[in-house]
């Protein structure tokens, strides 16, 4: 019994192998649309969902392990077979348009999370106020590699990236005192100054509010992290050097 259960543990670790080799050696592999899927705070949002998978073919072309499909002969290939993009980010369906295409591995996956969030500070005194406000997207990633010819979920890894921006107001309050006189009842004059404006001078450094370049910058480094990231990126599951991997052993 324990014979057989040492060849059984044998025989996944070198299939595992003989997988990840399979993916160091140059493979041609298709990226699919991304999908959202996550939690995304109020007011946020991805104007197009394709940007994710064309930061994700960007950086598998960069990394010299593999060939990419181009994104316009996907979109042929599967327009003229009548495929429904939503329809292919699955796991029973991906393998079939992998086949279409001649790509050896699918990749597909999700944004998991697209969140803000705001803090900062603020100080008044001597007719002046200063303050400074922080502005901090956070975006998370999920992406899975299928093996064409069996179906199977070969590896699955994630990527976090986050993206800052700040702005600094500084203002300055003025308060103006005008002289007045009237004549009372009695013909006397009263004189004297009253406040009659206030007047702010504003002065803002930087972004006040988060803009699609930002969002934008946060999904472009959670995707080189789930490319290059040594926690849970791709390339160090495939190498096996990720560091999880090795929490495990």
């Amino acid at each position: 019994m324990t014979r057989i259960f040492s060849l059984a543990i044998l025989f996944l670790i070198l299939t595992a192998r003989i997988t990840f080799a399979g993916l160091l050696d140059y493979p041609t592999v298709a990226v699919l649309p991304f999908a959202n899927k996550g939690i995304v705070s109020k007011g946020m949002g991805i104007e197009d969902a394709q940007l994710v998978s064309e930061f994700v073919i960007e950086d598998l072309i960069d990394s010299g392990y593999f060939d990419v499909i181009e994104r316009e002969q996907l979109d042929n290939v599967l327009a003229e077979q009548s495929f429904g993009m939503s329809g292919l980010v699955d796991q029973s369906t991906a393998p079939q348009a992998g086949q279409l295409l001649g790509a050896q591995y699918i990749i597909y996956g999700n944004v998991t999370g697209l969140t803000t969030k705001e803090s900062g500070a603020s100080a008044m005194g001597m007719g002046a106020s200063a303050g400074l406000q922080k502005h901090k997207v956070t975006a998370n990633v999920s992406a899975r590699i299928i093996e064409v010819s069996t179906g199977r979920i070969i590896l699955a890894g994630r990527g976090t990236g986050e993206s800052n921006s700040s702005n600094f107001e500084f203002a300055i309050k003025k308060t103006y005192a005008t002289p007045y006189a009237t004549t009372n009842a009695d013909g006397s004059k009263t004189s004297g100054t009253k406040m009659q404006s206030v007047d702010t001078m504003k002065i803002t450094i930087g972004t006040t509010e988060v803009s699609m370049i930002q969002v934008h910058n946060a999904i472009s480094k959670a995707v080189n992290d789930l490319i290059y990231g040594q926690e849970r990126g791709l390339i160090a599951k495939i190498k096996g050097e990720a560091k999880v991997q090795k929490k495990r052993k």
